[in-house]
């Protein structure tokens, strides 16, 4: 049942669905749903990544404290991304950090030096590919996140230490992914993928 093919079949439908309700039915019902969908999507990439490696508990139980922990730095000191908020578009928050952006983190990383590893085995460009990739997820993900009120930014446009700090941040999870030996999850990238397309959607079309 849970295969990378319906796995993907199912993050395909679903955000069809989701681009369909923002762009024609009422976009702030919609917005009620995104906690949920969020939340499916990375219980399909722990399923996805689980299947393949048991102890992505151990990528998991590390990242997702690294996230909060930069997203917090953010969020309360301005330091390292620039004078941001979120809004309570993303569902449960601590400390006004959603804890899905913290897991965020986890999956946007593994997904990213996944793709990496398909073009590159090479230790010193696939870290630096991850970084590169990641970063541009981010690149893509922001005018549309902001259209979509997941979070505000307190001054004009989106500042380049947002991703200068993406990039050297994800360069470290990059370097720590290789050394634990994780491979390559084709789930992973195809949601990675799906994910970009969407934000590059919405971002032309409201």
């Amino acid at each position: 049942m849970f295969t990378t093919k319906n796995l993907t079949l199912i993050a395909v439908l679903f955000h069809i669905i989701g681009f369909v309700g923002i762009l024609f039915y009422k976009p702030a019902i919609m917005q009620l749903t995104t906690p949920w969908h969020l939340l499916l999507m990375m219980l399909f990439f722990v399923v996805a990544v689980a299947a393949q490696h048991k102890h992505i508990w151990k990528w998991i139980l590390l990242v997702f404290p690294v996230g909060f922990a930069v997203e917090w730095l953010g969020v309360h000191k301005s330091i390292l991304f620039g004078h941001y908020a979120y809004t309570t578009v993303l569902g449960l928050s601590w400390q006004q950090i959603p804890l899905l952006i913290a897991f965020n983190w986890v999956f946007v990383i593994y997904a990213s030096a996944s793709l990496a590893q398909a073009f590159t085995a090479n230790k010193i460009l696939a870290p630096l590919s991850t970084a590169t990739i990641a970063t541009f997820f981010d690149w893509v993900m922001e005018p549309a996140a902001i259209k979509l009120h997941y979070w505000q930014w307190f001054q004009v446009g989106v500042p380049l230490s947002n991703y200068v700090s993406w990039w050297l941040i994800s360069l470290l999870l990059a370097i720590l992914w290789q050394f634990l030996k994780y491979q390559f999850n084709q789930f992973a990238v195809n949601l990675l993928l799906i994910q970009l397309l969407f934000f590059a959607i919405i971002q032309s079309h409201i």
